[in-house]
Formats: structure tokens, C-alpha cells, sequence
């Protein structure tokens, strides 16, 4: 199942379709592409669009959300925004952090979460929607996967790097977030906000026993 695609393809339904159509549509891919029925790399392919069709139907099984996906289709660039989902997730990561600062956290969150699923390739959907959840949406293991694809994205991103360690410290997780800082500090090796967190994080490690 390629990225390339919105909800609603990704379902492989119209965008008139009824609420029971999509249940439908969903229970019938869910079935066919659930996980446990592969096994080596077609099992990870599984996994990737399993996810994808629970993303959509949790979007689009829900009248609100699904009008309000609606509304971000057309805004974002109409039948352009259809055929181009990076340019649609970039205009919805825009819209996030907008709503974001505006103090609109659940809107803000629905919109991450799209921008995420049209583009998972993004590393900065990716970092700022798992920045997010930390702060925002006490979601810690949710907000530990976004940072950590975000850094396999985009390796060598220091601020990438950092804000991962210190949210893998708050999980307190130091050993994982010992060696982020490390790759930081290598990548940026005069960089005093980097140097002052690995200290500050060697000592908290010692003091965990090296977790």
C-alpha cells in the first residue's frame, strides 16, 4: 500500500462514501492485512499498512473528524492536494502548530496525526508531532516512537537528536538517551546546550546505575 495517498484511498473508498462503508471497507482490508497472517518482511509491510488503514478509519469513522478531514482536504489544495500528500501533510503540519499555539491541543493533535500519516517519510512530522505528544498529549511511549523514527529519518539533525535524548531520559531510558546526546555532541561538538545536557545526563545515568 503506498504512502501516496489519503484516507479514503487508503481505504479504497470514494469520498461520498457512507459510514457504513467505510466500517466496511476497513473490516475487509483489516482482515486481509492484519499482521499475524504474514511472516518475515511481508509481516513489517503488514504492520506499515495496517497501521495506515487504522489511522484512516480512525479518522473517517468518526462524522466530526472525518468532516473536519474534509475540510483540510479542500483547504490544503482541493483535487492538488488529493494527488500530492507531502504537500498536503506539509499544510497540515502548518495547520497543527498554528492550532498548537493557539491553545487548541485536540485539533492540533487530529492534525499532527494527518500530517504524519500522508507523509510518514517526513522526519519533522515525525519530531514535532512526537514533541507534541510530550507535552501535550501524555502519551510517552506514543511520543518516544514519533521522536525515535524521527531520528532514524534524519540522523545527523542535532535538535533531532537532542530533543529525542531528553525525552528518552524523561522515560528514563538513559542509556538510549546517552548515546543521542553523544551523536549530538559529535555532530555539534562546540555547542554549549549540547555539552551542558550530556553532562547533565552522564550524572543522571550514574545515579540510575546506568539504565
Amino acid at each position: 500500500m503506498s504512502s501516496q495517498k489519503n484516507f479514503y484511498e487508503v481505504l479504497g473508498i470514494e469520498q461520498s462514501a457512507s459510514q457504513e462503508q467505510v466500517r466496511s471497507a476497513f473490516r475487509k482490508l483489516a482482515r486481509e492485512r492484519h499482521p499475524d497472517r504474514f511472516q518475515g518482511a511481508a509481516r513489517k509491510d503488514a504492520e506499515r499498512e495496517f497501521q495506515a488503514i487504522t489511522e484512516a478509519y480512525n479518522i473517517l469513522s468518526v462524522l466530526e473528524r472525518r468532516a473536519r478531514y474534509d475540510q483540510t482536504l479542500q483547504s490544503a489544495g482541493g483535487s492538488e492536494g488529493l494527488t500530492n500528500p507531502r504537500e498536503l501533510a506539509r499544510a497540515m503540519l502548518a495547520k497543527a502548530v498554528s492550532l498548537m499555539k493557539a491553545g487548541d491541543t485536540s485539533r492540533a493533535g487530529e492534525f499532527f496525526s494527518q500530517a504524519v500519516a500522508h507523509d510518514p517519510q517526513s522526519a519533522k512530522a515525525h519530531h514535532l508531532y512526537g514533541s507534541f505528544l510530550a507535552q501535550h498529549g501524555g502519551r510517552l511511549e506514543e511520543a518516544l516512537r514519533q521522536l525515535d523514527q524521527a531520528v532514524k529519518l534524519d540522523p545527523l539533525n542535532v535538535r533531532v537528536l537532542l530533543d529525542a535524548s531528553r525525552l528518552f531520559a524523561r522515560a528514563r531510558m538513559f542509556t538510549r538517551a546517552t548515546r543521542l546526546a553523544e551523536t549530538a555532541a559529535e555532530l555539534s561538538p562546540d555547542d554549549p546546550t549540547v555539552e551542558s545536557w550530556l553532562q547533565q545526563l552522564r550524572q543522571s545515568a550514574r545515579g540510575e546505575g546506568g539504565r
